[in-house]
């Protein structure tokens, strides 16, 4: 999955309140690789024909030249709306229900508020939508990166009659989702939107929806350093879920199976950690597990075939090593070979002949990353 990314420079908010920080906030989604980005931040328009113009060939091959160039100029006409609307991010989504396509449209844009917290914006935000949608439904939710506030309801637009394959004018009735998310400590707030003109699509294409919103995240520059080390400690407050903490124990007791040591067991913490890829995109939530523990009290000999006997058993399971093998250390990896319950895990195991100990961690899968196979994340 690739990560959909963007910075807002918050010293270009007008006057902001004192209290509110300074710098770069980094906010970053998920995006499954499937949903067609559209090019709202190109300033090219070469560039951007061009990319209107693989987008309509990629996904009508078996059309006609006509109606490529018909969909490139309608998807064309949108941008400068989108641009006007202040979207940094759009992407187009066609999913088969039932051996018949359906499509939906993901938009994101960001605007500026004037109230005093996020509260107070939901709450304003809210006002004005009841009012201009009193039969839509509304909700206040808590996403994994704070409140933000729902709409459900239809909306619809006016295709060109140069656009459409009627060559009249029509009006397209879609079903809508908006949600308002503001930034904290910020003057600003981020809209995401998904919209489908197919009935039959709706509930597929909205559970994906909710999915994007779950990896929603954010930080600034220097959170991000500072919280590097904050974050190791606090990681534990984050209680895994019990049917992680059962997957741990269960490869964990196969370690100790395959290790054949008797000795003192110390440790066995297991602590809720963010990923080296999460982390990498900007995501600071946790999304993995980790099962520390060790066997001391152990000679020189006990330990000499330890790490062999690991790596024996597990790559027989279809675990494969990393890059990192010493005399002192191992590292595996579940590959897809492996049994299913195991896939996505890692553990690494250490010998210290000097202090007579078998060291032990077993990680979990990054659940942003290790959805099911049928999932649409893939």
């Amino acid at each position: 999955m690739s990560p959909a990314e963007e910075s807002i420079d918050d010293s270009a908010v007008a006057e902001p309140p004192p209290a509110r920080r300074s710098g770069q906030l980094r906010i970053g989604w998920i995006m499954p690789e499937f949903i067609r980005e559209l090019p709202v931040d190109a300033t090219d328009m070469e560039a951007v024909a061009e990319s209107l113009y693989a987008l309509a060939t990629d996904l009508m091959p078996e059309h006609s030249a006509d109606d490529q160039f018909r969909f490139a100029l309608g998807i064309g006409a949108q941008l400068e709306a989108m641009a006007d609307a202040n979207v940094i991010y759009a992407g187009m989504c066609f999913l088969e229900v039932e051996g018949r396509p359906t499509a939906s449209t993901i938009v994101v844009s960001q605007i500026e508020h004037d109230s005093e917290d996020e509260a107070s914006a939901l709450r304003t935000t809210r006002e004005l939508l009841e009012h201009k949608h009193p039969d839509d439904d509304f909700q206040t939710v808590e996403l994994p990166c704070g409140p933000a506030l729902t709409r459900v309801g239809g909306s619809g637009f006016v295709m060109a009659a140069e656009t459409s394959p009627t060559g009249r004018e029509e009006l397209i009735s879609q079903s809508e989702i908006q949600v308002f998310v503001p930034l904290p400590d910020t003057a600003e707030m981020l809209i995401f939107e998904l919209a489908s003109p197919s009935p039959e699509g709706w509930e597929l294409h909205s559970e994906l929806f909710a999915e994007i919103l779950k990896t929603i995240d954010w930080g600034t520059d220097q959170e991000i350093e500072d919280y590097r080390t904050m974050r190791q400690g606090a990681s534990a407050a984050v209680e895994p879920e019990d049917g992680v903490k059962q997957e741990l124990y269960w490869h964990s007791s196969r370690l100790m199976d395959a290790v054949a040591l008797q000795g003192s067991m110390g440790g066995g913490d297991i602590a809720s950690l963010t990923c080296a890829e999460c982390w990498a995109k900007g995501l600071r939530s946790a999304c993995s597990a980790r099962h520390s523990w060790y066997i001391g009290e152990l000679t020189s000999g006990d330990l000499t075939g330890a790490l062999p006997r690991v790596v024996e058993s597990f790559a027989s399971q279809g675990w494969r090593t990393d890059d990192e093998i010493t005399g002192e250390r191992v590292g595996l990896r579940a590959g897809d070979e492996a049994p299913e319950r195991s896939v996505g895990h890692t553990l690494t195991a250490s010998v210290d002949t000097g202090a007579g100990r078998f060291t032990a961690e077993v990680t979990s899968p990054c659940t942003r990353a290790s959805a099911p196979a049928d999932s649409l994340f893939g």
